[in-house]
């Protein structure tokens, strides 16, 4: 609690044990009422909401949970509350910057064959189906979709191969 209830007392009272132990039980449960408060405030908002409330907002727009973390969640309710239409090539990029990062993917379009290819870089689990997700709900129907996600991973190592060469000679007496 930022607020230290003894300093609220008068100075003849400070000392007296009784309301020491009495501010002491106080504090706990203004503390605990302070924690609630803050929960109620920070799941007003779904970039602080926590796990119960992501699962409530879930529910209401039929999404399933698939043991994704809690920030992707997240990114997928705020998804849904940002589609709007209507559909512009900027507006595409602009979710996939939000989604995936401005490095994290590649858009073709082709408006004469109503075409758009999309590479996603992500490695996140679940990035696909959250592509999906927003393709679904901003796409008009006539505009066909190639989307895939590729993911490329460098490490440094060395490659050691070997091999044995033996003979065996079988003599049967």
């Amino acid at each position: 609690m930022a607020v230290d209830l003894k300093m609220l007392l008068p100075e003849w009272f400070q000392n007296v044990v009784e309301f020491n132990e009495l501010l002491e039980t106080e504090a706990i449960e203004l503390e605990e009422a302070e924690d609630c408060i803050r929960s109620v405030r920070n799941n007003c908002y779904i970039q602080t909401a926590d796990e119960a409330t992501i699962l409530l907002l879930e529910k209401r727009f039929g999404i399933v949970y698939r043991g994704e973390s809690l920030e992707f969640r997240r990114s997928r309710i705020m998804q849904r509350y940002n589609t709007v239409v209507p559909f512009t090539v900027g507006f595409l990029k602009d979710r996939l910057a939000e989604l995936y990062g401005v490095d994290g993917y590649k858009v073709m379009v082709d408006g004469k064959k109503s075409l758009i290819d999309i590479k996603i870089t992500s490695d996140r689990y679940g990035a696909v189906d959250l592509l999906y997700n927003l393709l679904w709900d901003i796409l008009p129907a006539h505009i066909q979709i190639t989307a895939r996600q590729v993911n490329t991973k460098n490490f440094k190592g060395v490659l050691s191969l070997g091999s044995t060469v033996s003979g065996t000679k079988v003599i049967t007496i």
